[in-house]
């Protein structure tokens, strides 16, 4: 459980790195932190869980986005969910501080509608991963009401640096989530 712990913080940490360019310069950056999930629509998830990314302090946001609501109750009970956070959370504050360019969501490119077998993998991705904080969770348990494949793309000093693919879902009456890649 422990290696499963340690890879998925490996993991995103690399994902920090990939919106944050990981590179070391020095420089004050201005934070603003994000606590709450607040989309409406899927464009609106992406952003929010991007800009989750950009900001110290995002970790509950991007967790938000990243976990069904149930696994991220079982990662509070088991007292694993506040050491996530604070993990994401440290570790997005020293990659900011180390930069001197701040990353902007500049919009979506494409999209289009999760297929059946998407949607499948989807859901069996999700118990996977709550495999190790929730072992109950099953397939069945879980419904995808609206998905998209999107494609987005942001800005470093207001030209694109990179055009990234997510899944972007409606998960059971829970709001959006976000698989990045």
């Amino acid at each position: 459980m422990m290696k499963r712990i340690a890879a998925f913080i490996v993991a995103a940490a690399a994902a920090g790195c990939v919106f944050t360019g990981c590179q070391p310069k020095k420089k004050e950056i201005k934070s603003e932190k994000i606590t709450q999930q607040e989309s409406a629509s899927y464009e609106d998830a992406l952003k929010e869980c991007f800009k989750a990314m950009q900001y110290e302090g995002g970790g509950e946001i991007f967790y938000s986005y990243m976990y069904p609501n149930e696994t991220i109750e079982a990662m509070k009970k088991n007292g694993e969910y506040d050491k996530l956070v604070k993990s994401f959370n440290e570790s997005q504050s020293d990659v900011l501080k180390s930069r001197d360019v701040k990353y902007e969501f500049s919009g979506i490119k494409t999209s289009k509608e999760l297929s059946e077998k998407q949607v499948a993998g989807v859901k069996k991705y999700l118990v996977e991963l709550s495999e190790p904080y929730l072992s109950t969770l099953t397939e069945d348990r879980l419904d995808v009401k609206e998905g998209y494949e999107t494609t987005y793309e942001y800005l470093k000093d207001n030209k694109t640096t990179a055009i990234e693919t997510v899944i972007v879902f409606k998960l059971n009456d829970e709001g959006w989530k976000v698989i990045t890649q």
